[in-house]
């Protein structure tokens, strides 16, 4: 169980700044808008990815709170306002972070086809929680008395993925273009909840808590977490499959039309597996004496919690066994609609919607992109995700000679202050661009 800890630590510390991709799905002139839309084809024969910088995202959404609400500081020393902190929470809560790295990009556009082959390597945490568990454990048991909370909605999936994605995309004729990517995946590490319909039970009289129902936790790839870095990345042998699809509609020379669905796919694990099941059994905590924890006026928490710990263990009776078994991708599903005004300045607007085993996801943007020439461009936008309703993404591209660099986000000001937004996105790349594209170039597509 400490390895599972140490590893829900790493992922929130390391990859601590979940998808938006707002501004990336309409900024024009970048390769990396076909992550997102694979219908979506560059204006350069070929395309190089800068390696291990072709394109860097992270990102964290918290639809419970931002760290600043709840929390305080006084005198030199951080406070929890329980109170303050509960009420920000909705009745259904979740915790996403993702950490993606382009670590290689080619790509080859021949006339109205383009051909492309990317390696990446994905991270993501998603933890969603009831806010009656949270509320248990700031304010105590006393305002539950002799009722049950259910925590079935209790879900946490992490996992760490190598992708492998082939990736074609073709103009059909004057008004649409259509593509697609087959991602073939490579399993690292993962922990999720498969199944749960744990609730907690507090008795009026003498205030015992029991906690009981059902509780299956798989794992795969710890050992080799705590093992060598370098063996880690080695590993991988936890094979999966995944497709994107996508598709442009340009009726004429004002309007764009496009969608696209994403992360269609699973992952098997079968490798260093470790599953971790109670069998529905039930625990009663009678209470423990403090006094017998207190030494020389201090408080020995690490034998209070090896208590409770080995207490757990011994009687809500978890039981390890190897299982293989099978996590999803979480779908992403993106629809766009871009007016322009000129051959320079366009207004546009993305919708999209995410889907998690315990919520859907909404997301909407409306934003203004000024595409003066291949040499620059830039993107700003207003959001609505996450709850959150002060979400201003910018985005700009630059290019000298062939080398292209690009950055953007989709929450800007979080930027300034991170502890006081619930979103925070970013995402950096570095292209390598040969052999300009005719635009002017007839169509013809032997595919029809």
């Amino acid at each position: 169980m400490k390895k599972i800890l140490c590893l829900l630590l790493v992922f929130l510390a390391s990859y601590g700044f979940a998808q938006q991709d707002l501004s990336l799905y309409q900024l024009s002139g970048i390769p990396q808008n076909n992550l997102v839309n694979p219908s979506q084809m560059p204006d350069d024969k070929i395309v190089v990815g800068f390696p291990a910088l072709s394109s860097i995202k992270t990102s964290y959404n918290n639809k419970a709170f931002s760290v600043n609400e709840g929390l305080y500081v006084e005198d030199g020393t951080l406070y929890i306002d329980p109170e303050t902190l509960v009420n920000t929470l909705s009745d259904k809560n979740y915790v996403n972070t993702q950490l993606q790295n382009q670590w290689f990009l080619v790509g080859y556009r021949l006339k109205n086809h383009y051909f492309k082959v990317g390696v990446s390597e994905k991270a993501s945490l998603d933890f969603a929680f009831p806010k009656t568990l949270f509320d248990f454990v700031l304010r105590g048991n006393a305002f539950y008395l002799g009722e049950r909370i259910s925590i079935s909605d209790l879900k946490l999936n992490i996992s760490n993925y190598r992708e492998i994605s082939l990736g074609y995309a073709t103009k059909l004729n004057e008004k649409w273009q259509v593509g697609g990517h087959v991602n073939l995946l490579f399993g690292l590490a993962n922990i999720t909840t498969q199944s749960s319909s744990l609730g907690i039970y507090t008795d009026p009289v003498n205030y015992d808590i029991t906690i009981n129902g059902q509780m299956e936790l798989n794992t795969s790839g710890l050992n080799s977490i705590s093992g060598n870095t370098l063996d880690y990345l080695k590993t991988g042998s936890n094979f999966g499959l995944g497709l994107d699809l996508g598709a442009t509609f340009t009726p004429n020379e004002k309007w764009e039309f496009s969608m696209s669905l994403l992360d269609l796919g699973y992952i098997n694990w079968k490798n260093d597996l470790k599953t971790f099941t109670n069998n529905s059994s039930s625990f009663t905590l009678s209470g423990l004496d403090i006094k017998d924890f207190v030494n020389e006026g201090n408080l020995d928490g690490d034998s209070l919690f090896t208590e409770i710990r080995d207490s757990l263990e011994n009687e809500f009776g978890f039981e390890e066994v190897e299982k293989k078994y099978t996590t999803y991708l979480s779908p992403k599903w993106y629809g766009g609609a871009k007016f322009s005004l000129n051959s320079k300045n366009r207004v546009y607007a993305t919708t999209t919607l995410q889907f998690y085993p315990t919520s859907t996801r909404f997301g909407l943007s409306l934003g203004y992109e000024f595409d003066l020439n291949k040499n620059l461009g830039f993107t700003a936008n207003y959001s609505i995700f996450n709850n959150a309703f002060t979400n201003f993404g910018l985005g700009l591209r630059l290019r000298a000679g062939p080398v292209q660099i690009y950055a953007l986000s989709d929450s800007m000001l979080s930027s300034f202050n991170l502890f006081n937004y619930r979103s925070i996105h970013f995402r950096f790349g570095i292209n390598l661009l040969f052999g300009e594209v005719q635009s002017n170039a007839p169509v013809k597509n032997n595919l029809l």
